[in-house]
């Protein structure tokens, strides 16, 4: 027994020690890193726009010239080039559809685009001719310039579009960066922290502590499905990183990760199906309104790269990729603040994944359409049948309706359930009213054929000629005239 309890208390000392005296300290910098424990120590949350600017507030559009993959100032067929946004003058210059001609008469379409940017920096008194004709000036002013950049946008997959509820369904990871020389200025006084640094996350005890501006910007989601999605609206999965710090080439940036299984909203126009050609819109807005200073959402050149592979690499089974685009989007409304009833015009920016998708149509063509005009032939031959045999014209049409009506129940889940009629709808309906024309001829003629036998001959043989000519016109008028 005695031995026992000195055995307990040598336990009970080493294990006091371990506790206690570990020579191991734990690690109480914040994010268990330099560079965010000297951020934390010293950065005053006063969050800095990117730019400081003076100049008239004109930016172009952008686009992705495939052949030398850069990212190049969108212009119209004469070269000029289209705008993006202009701070001043928003009633005249139309954000994606004004393009400028000259400015301080400097033509335009003859500058690349470096000098296209050294131009837009002038400042002062700007004369500005638009292709429409119109001229005006502008008075520059000061204002402040942040530039989000969509760095990827990586679609993983479309695992399901439906239709009937204008929902799509997407895998994917997208990357977005916002350079910070504030956090730049208050580590550039120790840059020591700076040669073993290239990233590093942002913990909880970091997070609340100053401004992200990236919190800002929003995904146009349906839903948010937390169980399948990683990002700033989910909480619970914070073990995965949602904002990191990156250092390269003399600049820092924050990184926002956003990924999962999204759900968008679309709008579908069914009209043309099963031969339609259909526009998957993802959107993002930068969450912030351009009234006194200016936010942007540009995409990099990854991002670019990202959907053109995407092209390369569909899986989507019943679908075609024809063409991914990702394009700028300017909105104009107004606010009202709900304190002062003040209405206060805005514009904010949003960017728009765009892909194009083209129905593969010979499911449709052979397992729908051609079953229907197959039927519709065995019902349209009852019209060869000499018409003193009426009962086995009869027979024989109203057997091709039935199994037309039938044949529609196989096939109705593959059709769009719509308040309007598609082409294929219009299709089938055709079908169904000349179907019924051999039953009702048939009906008619068992009536007259003792009396004018001859006379009904010539309206058979009419019928049967011009009916199925009249049938064809009107097929190719749905599919490819309507």
């Amino acid at each position: 027994m005695k031995y026992n309890r000195i055995t307990l208390t040598f336990l009970f000392n080493i294990f006091f020690f371990i506790c206690f005296f570990n020579p191991v300290k734990a690690d109480d910098r914040v994010c268990s890193n330099d560079l965010t424990n000297f951020i934390y120590d010293f950065h005053d949350d006063k969050f800095e726009y990117l730019e400081k600017r003076n100049d008239f507030g004109i930016f172009f559009d952008f686009t992705l010239d495939k052949n030398n993959k850069k990212i190049i100032t969108k212009r119209n067929k004469d070269n000029y080039p289209i705008v993006k946004f202009s701070f001043f003058e928003k009633e005249k210059i139309k954000p994606g559809k004004s393009a400028i001609k000259s400015i301080n008469s400097f033509d335009l379409s003859k500058l690349n685009d470096e000098q296209l940017e050294k131009l837009t920096r002038r400042s002062g008194k700007i004369n500005i001719e638009l292709v429409s004709g119109e001229k005006f000036q502008i008075i520059s002013k000061f204002y402040q310039l942040n530039d989000f950049k969509l760095v990827d946008f990586e679609i993983i997959s479309i695992q399901n579009i439906d239709s009937a509820k204008g929902i799509m369904e997407m895998s994917f990871e997208a990357y977005l960066t916002n350079e910070r020389n504030d956090i730049l200025k208050t580590v550039s006084y120790n840059k020591e922290i700076l040669k073993s640094f290239s990233s590093v996350d942002i913990c909880d005890d970091l997070r609340p502590y100053f401004s992200w501006p990236l919190a800002s910007v929003e995904f146009d989601e349906f839903r948010y499905d937390a169980d399948v999605r990683e990002g700033l609206k989910n909480k619970e999965k914070l073990q995965n990183p949602v904002f990191e710090i990156t250092y390269d080439i003399e600049k820092i940036r924050t990184m926002r990760t956003e990924k999962g299984v999204g759900f968008f909203r679309q709008d579908f126009d069914f009209k043309k199906f099963p031969f339609d050609t259909q526009k998957l819109i993802v959107t993002i807005s930068t969450g912030v309104s351009n009234i006194e200073n200016v936010t942007f959402l540009t995409p990099e050149l990854g991002a670019f790269n990202s959907a053109l592979k995407f092209i390369e690499e569909n899986k989507l089974k019943a679908w075609k990729v024809q063409n991914v685009e990702i394009k700028n989007r300017v909105i104009h409304d107004e606010k009202t603040d709900r304190y002062d009833n003040k209405i206060t015009p805005r514009s904010q920016n949003f960017l728009d994944i765009e892909i194009t998708i083209k129905r593969n149509w010979e499911h449709y063509l052979f397992k729908v359409m051609l079953p229907v005009f197959l039927i519709l032939c065995v019902a349209w031959h009852v019209l060869w049948i000499p018409i003193h045999k009426y009962e086995a014209r009869l027979n024989t049409s109203i057997i091709s309706l039935l199994a037309l009506i039938a044949y529609n129940f196989v096939f109705q889940d593959d059709i769009p359930k719509l308040e309007y009629l598609t082409d294929l709808d219009w299709f089938i309906l055709l079908s169904y009213i000349f179907c019924c024309i051999p039953v009702f001829s048939s009906i008619a003629f068992s009536k007259f054929i003792s009396k004018k036998q001859r006379k009904i001959e010539k309206v058979n043989k009419f019928i049967k000629i011009w009916g199925g000519l009249l049938y064809c016109l009107i097929t190719i008028q749905i599919f490819f005239y309507k």
